[in-house]
């Protein structure tokens, strides 16, 4: 039981029932003793009813549908029915109770979690209005008639009584919004315990409002019988009394804002507590509130552009906290409540939003640091370094990888014929559409040296198949070449015939070697290092001494068989590069298998036999062979542009050296390169 004090008599303003009769007593002693306290109390006693839409009319137990006796509806007021909702039916206490005790109807929906933040003050049945039990409690209390009653939906119902006027705001729907300020701490506890003391979690009710179990009602009223002048017996002078199950169990415990646990009848005091004392919830508009907070967030998104990400995440998370610490203050302490659901979700809106565009923009800076660096270094290499999140460290790894050089036939022949303007826009082409061709086929771009490509195959990406990947691209790249040749021949005279006759010289080898970033702490290069790397550019350098435009190491023909490769090769010669002292089979790469004419693989079975007679030192043999084998040679001198030699005119030459000066009996057959 909770009571609240409100004048000095000897007896309670008013006594209010958080409980229903709504069903006759098996004994109708008990109906008739009941109706007879009522009567003979000396204090008005408010009833609860019951909406019950099923009943469809005003029903008491024992009573006609729509008996109309004991029922006063409130005055109504233009557009009253078309604003409140119709309950349809209700279940009023019992008949013997209707003429002796005003009511009011109990109701009141939870929402979603169980809370009861709101509740109907008045009632529309039908084509009647009655009031909640709070506002017909309050009626009693101040002795207000219904017709002394006026309802404006989304304004205020005003009692007016010789006493004063009170203004109770309600909404729309006839709802009043209750401002939660007291609590039991355990309803449960207090069943149980049976005790007067009251446990307060939210603050101390204020003088004159106490809750006191039914055990102190009954020391009350032994005190009025004698049986116990010395008991202790809670006052009830001048109070309103309300009656209200607390025990554990009942649907009339749930939640609150104050507590996981509360007896429903705390929601009757609250709401009284609020209209005697005008502790009212005030809202504040939704706009202002959202205009700060999107302003901040305007701010905090600046913030992410000039200060970074750490300041954007502590002023997005302060301004968060200062206006929800701002809208519990103003709650508290001037019951104003802010509206926060409407402006944090615009906020978290904003944010999102800002945050997904910082995001676009660091991929789109991410982009153009890949497209710009990969301009000067391979892709793969952009992307390695991106993908690994850190700082690029020096040092290096050994790994096997096919490396890479070519460089164009007499360039410097170039820049005497052509300006400076016309030199570099030969050169971009060039080195645009070779490059082009290499990187589609996993090469990775290591440097220019002016005309020169150097690349490797199989690092910093691994690449298996390295050797094929890197023969395949060699052929390709010298039909590119022939392309160019063309489309520069087809510009009439836009070019000098030396740009016609443009060549390319390439050179490949495999082996192990080491990669990683080389040079000092302040600037570095990802290249490649190692006795291999070295054999690939004298590879290079030394096609012009056979004739040839691609040459290729026994290692890179073995792996690259091994691996697929769809090449024909044509083996030259055993040689010792300058600079150093074991030998070295070397291989021309004449192209792929379907370019290849059969002419052209006639003459390397020529080539073959005729290299066979030069080791077996038969030189008459071997001219023989290599004259036959020069007919057929893809690569003609005079009849080709650019084209200087061939292997067969370049063996038949040397053939007819040895014969003059034949070489030593021990004789190895290893020819010895005197120039890079």
């Amino acid at each position: 039981m909770v009571y609240m004090g409100m004048q000095a008599e000897d007896r309670p303003s008013v006594l209010a029932w958080d409980i229903l009769f709504v069903d006759r007593d098996y004994e109708p002693k008990m109906d008739v003793a009941l109706v007879n306290g009522v009567r003979e109390a000396g204090f008005p006693v408010v009833l609860g009813a019951q909406i019950d839409p099923v009943a469809r009319g005003m029903i008491s137990d024992g009573a006609k549908p729509d008996d109309r006796r004991w029922m006063r509806s409130l005055a109504k007021a233009r557009g009253l029915l078309e604003s409140l909702p119709d309950q349809q039916g209700a279940l009023l206490p019992i008949p013997g109770l209707l003429p002796e005790a005003p009511w009011g109807f109990l109701t009141a929906n939870a929402d979603d979690d169980g809370v009861v933040r709101r509740f109907p003050l008045v009632f529309r049945v039908g084509d009647e209005v009655f009031p909640s039990l709070v506002l017909a409690t309050l009626m009693a209390h101040m002795r207000v008639a219904p017709e002394d009653i006026s309802i404006v939906p989304g304004d205020a119902v005003t009692l007016r009584s010789g006493a004063g006027t009170k203004r109770i705001p309600i909404d729309a729907h006839g709802d009043f919004h209750l401002n939660y300020r007291y609590e039991l701490k355990s309803t449960v506890a207090l069943a149980e315990e049976g005790g007067e003391v009251p446990t307060v979690v939210n603050e101390p009710f204020p003088e004159g409002i106490e809750p006191v179990s039914m055990a102190g009602c009954f020391l009350r009223q032994a005190r009025r019988l004698g049986l116990g002048e010395n008991l202790p017996a809670p006052p009830l002078s001048g109070k309103i009394v309300l009656v209200g199950h607390t025990a554990a169990g009942l649907t009339d415990i749930g939640p609150s804002p104050l507590a996981g646990q509360s007896a429903k009848v705390m929601v009757h005091v609250n709401a009284l507590e609020n209209i005697l004392r005008d502790d009212y919830l005030r809202r504040w508009p939704s706009w202002p509130l959202l205009g700060v907070i999107l302003g901040g967030g305007l701010m905090a998104g600046w913030l992410l552009d000039r200060r970074g990400l750490r300041v954007y995440a502590v002023v997005t998370c302060g301004a968060v906290m200062i206006v929800a610490l701002a809208s519990q203050f103003l709650l508290v302490n001037n019951n104003v409540m802010a509206p926060l659901a409407v402006p944090m979700t615009a906020l978290l809106v904003q944010q999102a939003f800002v945050v997904i565009r910082k995001i676009r923009e660091e991929q789109a800076q991410r982009d153009r640091i890949r497209k710009m660096f990969g301009s000067y270094v391979s892709p793969e290499l952009v992307n390695r370094m991106v993908e690994a999140g850190g700082e690029p460290q020096l040092g290096g790894h050994e790994e096997e990888i096919t490396a890479f050089f070519s460089d164009i036939q007499s360039f410097s022949s170039f820049s005497e014929v052509l300006t400076p303007s016309d030199l570099g826009e030969l050169l971009n082409q060039y080195l645009g559409a070779m490059t082009d061709e290499l990187q589609s086929h996993g090469g990775a771009l290591d440097k220019y040296i002016g005309d020169a490509i150097v690349a490797m195959f199989g690092a910093p990406v691994p690449l298996p198949a390295h050797a094929r990947a890197a023969c395949e691209a060699a052929a390709l790249m010298q039909k590119c070449q022939a392309s160019l040749r063309e489309k520069w021949t087809s510009e009439g005279g836009r070019w000098p015939p030396l740009v016609h006759a443009m060549r390319t010289r390439i050179g490949l080898n495999s082996g192990r070697v080491i990669v990683g970033n080389m040079g000092s702490s302040h600037r570095f290069n990802y290249t490649m290092m190692g006795d291999a790397v070295n054999l690939a550019a004298r590879c290079e350098s030394g096609a012009k001494s056979f004739g040839v435009y691609t040459l290729v190491t026994e290692t890179t023909v073995a792996l690259a068989r091994a691996q697929g490769a769809r090449c024909v090769f044509r083996e030259l010669d055993r040689i010792v590069v300058k600079g150093r002292s074991q030998p070295v089979e070397i291989f021309e790469l004449v192209g792929l298998e379907e370019d290849v004419a059969p002419a052209a693989l006639e003459c390397l079975e020529l080539f073959a036999k005729a290299r066979a007679h030069y080791l077996r030192q038969e030189w008459a043999g071997a001219e023989e062979a290599f004259a036959a084998a020069a007919v057929l040679e893809p690569n003609q001198p005079g009849r080709d542009a650019g084209v200087e030699g061939n292997p067969s005119l370049i063996m038949l030459e040397r053939c007819r050296q040895l014969r003059a000066a034949p070489p030593p009996a021990d004789w190895d057959g290893v020819y010895r390169m005197k120039t890079k």
